[in-house]
């Protein structure tokens, strides 16, 4: 009768144990362990219950981490439906940290870029101790991000006395981080880069704080790449091929915009080459195109922060002055001068000077749209081609 008693306790403790699957950490405590080792079992029934009891645990293990990540792939795809609302680099890796310190400790943290065959590795994204740190390029060698760039493996480090094979300090702080993850990040079977969060707790994180930092990685990365990719197609699409000048469409952007953000004045010097011509005729195309290169270059000698030049149309050029300035529209235009005669055309033995005409258009005294202030500019250089070339000639 004793003994039914005792297995019929037996059956109903397990039976509670198993309706806590999933909801208890810590499910098979010290105290459940002395309730068996209590009931006086005998040792083949023993081992028994203490089987069942480590798969209650492991169950109990597996519902946890399934409840941990379903919460967290909540907070993946809020990080996706970012990524996929931006090109904006800088927002990107800002969002990134911020989720991965949402889910795990990142008193330190990284996004670190590698091309296969670089001997660097840039990292583009720092966080020290909290704080946000410069970017910086490394050397490709003896540190954990090269080693996890080679063996494509993540690091692990769970405690202080783990951090030995090589310096844990992002940045200019005296204290090494304990723990650490240093996770690679593949896309299309190439390791992109790594990245990495630490903490100056021992034992910090679990295996699935690596595969969701391994996740967040590869989507910060890959949003990256893309960011790039358009930035360079529209960076191209705006900029002349020859000169490397902005080009006709650059320049009808940014005078738009200007005027839309109502500067006090703007200023349009439109330039034309008074001698193409006669170098295509006399020497051919290729020294035709060495004048505007040097045309080009003259420009980008002048052009700054407040200064802007373009490649118009053929030899037509423009350069854009977004702001009230110190140098007057003719001390610019002396300036280019200046750099022709000390930069002349030599082909075939010949030498040659740039010579050019300017006329000048200022908003909002002489256009208060694109295309007027363009026209004004353009009535003013066909005045000074009229007049005989090689001057600069203001809109009345």
């Amino acid at each position: 009768m004793e003994k039914t008693i005792q297995n019929l306790n037996v059956l109903k403790k397990l039976s509670e144990l198993i309706e806590k699957v999933g909801s208890e950490k810590n499910l098979i405590s010290k105290e459940v362990r002395s309730f068996f080792d209590e009931t006086g079992q005998e040792k083949e029934e023993q081992e028994i219950t203490g089987t069942l009891l480590t798969q209650l645990q492991q169950m109990n293990e597996q519902m946890e981490n399934m409840h941990w990540m379903n919460k967290h792939y909540r907070i993946l795809h809020e990080f996706a439906q970012i990524c996929s609302k931006t090109l904006n680099e800088s927002v990107l890796l800002q969002k990134s940290y911020e989720m991965v310190s949402r889910v795990m400790p990142a008193d330190a943290f990284y996004i670190a870029l590698h091309n296969p065959g670089d001997k660097y590795i840039q990292f583009i994204f720092i966080i020290d101790n909290g704080e946000p740190a410069p970017p910086s390029i490394v050397d490709f060698g003896e540190n954990y991000t090269s080693k996890v760039i080679k063996t494509r493996e993540i690091v692990h480090l769970k405690h202080q006395n783990q951090n030995i094979e090589y310096d844990t300090k992002m940045g200019e702080g005296d204290e090494d981080t304990s723990s650490c993850l240093f996770v690679p990040v593949v896309i299309d079977d190439q390791v992109k880069g790594v990245i990495s969060t630490q903490s100056f707790r021992d034992f910090a994180y679990r295996k699935e704080h690596e595969d969701l930092l391994q996740m967040i990685g590869a989507q910060v990365i890959n949003s990256i790449e893309t960011a790039r990719l358009y930035e360079k197609i529209y960076t191209m699409s705006r900029t002349d091929e020859l000169t490397g000048l902005k080009n006709h469409r650059a320049f009808h952007e940014d005078l738009a915009q200007l005027i839309q953000n109502e500067n006090d004045e703007i200023t349009v010097m439109m330039i034309d080459s008074d001698d193409l011509k006669q170098v295509n005729d006399r020497f051919g195309h290729d020294a035709g195109d060495l004048y505007l290169k040097i045309l080009a270059d003259g420009m980008k000698t002048v052009c700054n922060g407040q200064l802007d030049g373009y490649r118009y149309a053929g030899d037509e050029f423009m350069i854009l002055i977004k702001t009230q300035i110190d140098m007057s529209v003719k001390e610019i235009y002396n300036t280019l001068k200046e750099y022709y005669i000390d930069h002349p055309l030599i082909f075939e033995k010949e030498k040659v000077t740039v010579s050019i005409s300017t006329g000048v258009g200022v908003f909002p005294h002489h256009g208060t749209t694109v295309d007027s202030l363009k026209k004004a500019a353009d009535q003013a250089l066909y005045t000074a081609k009229e007049s005989g070339k090689n001057r600069i000639v203001v809109a009345n």
